[in-house]
């Protein structure tokens, strides 16, 4: 996948955009957000006397352009965000302009590498435990943030950072990035479905596993009168695995990576004999059979494999019965709604199972080892975190245009808000005293109280794997997954399911599975003595 040419990485890049955060594909355009485009760095410029930056020894008297790399499509409006977050902010007060480039849904695994091992200039970047940050972190291509370096370059974000988060963060001790400021639970998963064609036909309330395979069932058997598919997933989305082990009561080890446990009901740090890796596993081929069992009933499309539209779209468009997914089910359903094709309810599939707040390491910024300017970098993502009306500008942008804010603190949704909706893309940029929204939808209220009811907090959110020394192993396990994951995910394999299963555990046992299982709890049993567990 990595290729270090120069043609090859100009190439690539001329498909990323610059500045958001939603949605899949993209206009393959490439734009640069800032005030000045090409900003250089020969400038010389004071900074306004009442800088939160002024007076505290930094030399601030160049001109410099930072540039910082997020996932994501660009919302219309984001160059009237991009020069007013320069003019009013980043000018005056650090003598700094800002690009934000965006990395498209589509293809962002492929240039993410190809732009930390290439020419171009990177200063920020998005990373997370899904999002290569261990991998990366391993290769040195992120600068260690030692405790001194916040301390002098992102003052005010080492003061108000919740401390468990660089806990999160940290690999063996050491921390590559800078994780957001609020955890949420956007690793549980829930599903948005067809309200008006459940009360049209009277068909099964899907407020259950269980009842949501008949609910499918039922759509597929109206496919035909509704032009409706039960779940219009493909290969962008795996929408059933993690509610699958939802039923099963399962529990991540580590934050994007794919050793389990069973919880029992328990917050209690599991026996690393407990341990397994979902991949190859009986628990991974049940997935894989009842996958194929799904497909077989025609609850997605069979060529959803060749399918690139977001299932999210599909969901919105009427054309999809159900989209499972995180509490952003409920702006799909909102968006059907807008939409005036149908109604949406939202039901919580496994209403019994323990969960957790995702790891603040699910979304971090980091600077790159590359970067000519990594103490400005270090003040530009400061400042993006910690001046609260700098922070609401990025996540929401203008207030009296795109959102405004009640009497009670609460975000009121404004007409412009349809070209810049509320935290499209700054995930990492997140506060812990961000706004809710005014006047949720009680389908909403409803959900998140059971999720708070029903939370709990397990010993080992703290604990992150470090792969460095199982590295060639560990790549070419990944590489194997990503051979056979989405086939699995979506039955493709049919009959011949356990067969290719049989296969896939063959080649991953050759990859050195096991080894690298050994690693990760050799540093599991490490973390346990480490932090008194065991």
């Amino acid at each position: 996948m990595k290729k270090t040419l120069k043609q090859l990485l100009s190439l690539t890049l001329a498909g990323v955009t610059a500045f958001t955060l939603v949605g899949c594909g993209g206009s393959g355009k490439e734009a640069a957000n800032s005030l000045k485009e090409g900003a250089s760095s020969t400038g010389s410029t004071e900074i306004a006397s009442d800088s939160p930056y002024a007076g505290k020894g930094y030399d601030l008297s160049k001109r410099e352009n930072i540039v910082m790399y997020v996932l994501g499509d660009e919302p219309k409006d984001m160059q009237i965000i991009a020069d007013q977050a320069n003019a009013d902010y980043f000018e005056p007060n650090l003598n700094t302009t800002v690009e934000i480039k965006f990395l498209n849904w589509s293809d962002y695994t492929t240039k993410y590498l190809l732009l930390l091992s290439g020419g171009e200039p990177v200063d920020l970047i998005y990373t997370a435990a899904w999002c290569y940050y261990n991998e990366e972190a391993a290769k040195g291509a992120f600068v260690e943030l030692t405790d001194e370096f916040l301390k002098q370059n992102m003052p005010y974000t080492h003061e108000q950072q919740p401390k468990e988060s660089w806990n999160q963060i940290s690999i063996d001790g050491k921390i590559y990035a800078v994780p957001k400021a609020k955890a949420a639970f956007t690793a549980y998963n829930m599903t948005a479905v067809r309200q008006d064609l459940i009360d049209k036909y009277k068909l099964t309330v899907p407020d259950s596993f269980n009842n949501y395979q008949k609910y499918l069932e039922e759509l597929a058997g109206l496919k035909g009168e509704t032009g409706v598919v039960p779940l219009n997933t493909n290969a962008n989305r795996e929408q059933l695995l993690t509610t699958f082990l939802q039923t099963k009561g399962i529990q991540n080890v580590a934050e994007g990576y794919d050793w389990m446990y069973y919880n029992k009901g328990k917050e209690d740090a599991p026996d690393p004999a407990d341990i397994f890796y979902f991949y190859g596993s009986d628990l991974n081929l049940e997935y894989c059979k009842k996958m194929s069992e799904f497909a077989a009933k025609g609850f997605w499309s069979a060529d959803a494999i060749n399918d690139t539209t977001d299932s999210q779209a599909y969901y919105e468009n009427g054309t999809s019965g159900s989209f499972v997914w995180n509490t952003s089910v409920f702006q799909a359903g909102k968006n059907l709604e807008s939409a005036n094709i149908g109604t949406y309810a939202v039901y919580d599939l496994t209403p019994d199972a323990l969960r957790c707040r995702a790891s603040y390491a699910t979304d971090a910024i980091a600077i790159t080892s590359k970067s000519k300017n990594q103490q400005r970098a270090a003040l530009a993502l400061d400042y993006m975190k910690s001046d609260v009306n700098l922070n609401r500008l990025l996540l929401g942008g203008v207030k009296g245009t795109h959102y405004e804010l009640s009497e009670e603190g609460t975000r009121v949704t404004l007409d412009g808000g349809k070209n810049y909706s509320w935290n499209n893309w700054a995930w990492a940029l997140n506060r812990e005293d961000e706004p809710d929204e005014k006047g949720l939808d009680e389908r909403q209220v409803a959900i998140s109280k059971i999720l708070v009811d029903h939370e709990y907090h397990p010993e080992v959110a703290g604990f992150t794997f470090d792969p460095k020394n199982v590295e060639t192993e560990y790549t070419v396990v990944k590489s194997i997954i990503d051979e056979y994951k989405q086939s699995f995910a979506l039955g493709i394999y049919g009959d011949n399911t356990e067969k290719e299963f049989a296969n896939f555990q063959k080649k991953l046992s050759g990859a050195g599975v096991d080894k690298v299982t050994e690693e990760l709890k050799k540093q599991y049993e490490a973390y346990l003595s480490r932090t008194g567990l065991k």
